[in-house]
């Protein structure tokens, strides 16, 4: 019986990165590799013990544990400082680039800002809703 590759899962990158690993910190170049919404489907198909038979269990784990940043960017982001980054200082670099952009667009930072406080939240009008 001939042995396959496991899977490995695709890490949802931060919205400003171009590149990607994979959930364990691999190039996904180099392995077989699904992304977050296949792993998803593969376990509600084959169940969790099977799935988990051909995939990377740190990978498994991890894409489990962790949100995207469409879920919940503050923890998104302490993954990134939790880890160290992504290697050879690129975090850091990241948010010294974020941090000039932002003073160099001032006036349009603080008015994206406002734009999102005056924005009305479904998630909380739908909590609303449901303690009526």
């Amino acid at each position: 019986m001939a042995s396959e590759a496991l899977d490995h899962v695709l890490r949802p990158p931060l919205p400003w990165r171009k590149e990607s690993l994979t959930e364990c910190g691999l190039d996904p170049a180099s392995f077989q590799t699904i992304t977050r919404d296949e792993f998803i489907a593969k376990v509600k198909d084959l169940g969790q013990k099977r799935s988990a038979m051909t995939t990377c269990m740190t990978c498994w784990d991890t894409a489990r544990r962790w949100p995207t940043w469409e879920q919940d960017p503050p923890r998104r982001l302490s993954r990134e400082v939790k880890w160290g980054g992504h290697g050879d200082d690129q975090f850091t670099r990241e948010l010294y680039a974020i941090t000039a952009l932002i003073e160099a667009h001032r006036e349009e930072f603080d008015d994206y800002l406002a734009g999102l406080e005056t924005t009305v939240s479904l998630q909380e009008r739908r909590r609303e809703r449901r303690a009526r």
